[in-house]
């Protein structure tokens, strides 16, 4: 099996209208590629967020929950965008590309598996987001590109921790990127937008 690139949607753009319609249209400038999606937590993954500081539910609990709602939002996306199949085993991957769909994967099965197999694979805390988790996720499967689709203007260069200071990315993205050859920030919401290419390095001060 053989993964070109991991894209991300973003949670902020899983409530905006003209997601089907500009993720199907990236999508189709890419249909000759083998793609694997991840969604962001989006109001899901919030309310869990709310929950905790309100109960005091504690990182593990709170990670379980967020993972969980990671498992709502990838059906919620392949449910609105056409040609996407919500799958949550790697094994499933290869036969959605076989009817030129495109697999959104739920990544907590995945997440759980490897902790269980060899330690913890991210820290449960909220400085993990779907940002780090989708660039595991690439790095797990072997894809040398991962690309964040998100909803925010973005610098004219940068570093995947000149982002993370910026709030593009979470906090503990650089650690985790840093494994995947080519990482790109797109937002979406700007059909003229041109991707970032985050580099390994720079001199941010």
């Amino acid at each position: 099996m053989s993964v070109d690139a991991v894209i991300k949607v973003g949670g902020s753009l899983l409530d905006w209208p003209e997601l089907p319609a500009r993720l199907s249209y990236y999508l189709k400038e890419r249909a000759a590629e083998r793609l694997v999606i991840v969604a962001g937590g989006g109001a899901a993954a919030d309310v869990v967020r709310g929950l905790d500081r309100v109960h005091g539910l504690g990182e593990e609990r709170a990670h379980d929950l967020a993972l969980r709602a990671l498992d709502f939002t990838a059906h919620v996306l392949a449910s609105a965008v056409t040609g996407l199949d919500a799958v949550d085993d790697e094994a499933e991957l290869s036969r959605v590309w076989g009817l030129a769909r495109t697999p959104v994967f739920a990544p907590r099965r995945l997440l759980e598996s490897d902790e269980k197999r060899s330690g913890r694979a991210l820290p449960h805390t909220w400085d993990v987001t779907t940002d780090s988790i989708a660039a595991y996720v690439a790095q797990r499967l072997g894809a040398p590109e991962l690309v964040l689709l998100k909803s925010a203007p973005l610098p004219r260069a940068g570093s995947a921790e000149s982002a993370a200071r910026a709030g593009l990315v979470d906090a503990h993205f650089p650690a985790v990127a840093q494994h995947v050859e080519r990482v790109f920030l797109l937002n979406l919401r700007a059909p003229s937008a041109e991707p970032l290419r985050l580099v390994r390095s720079l001199d941010d001060r």
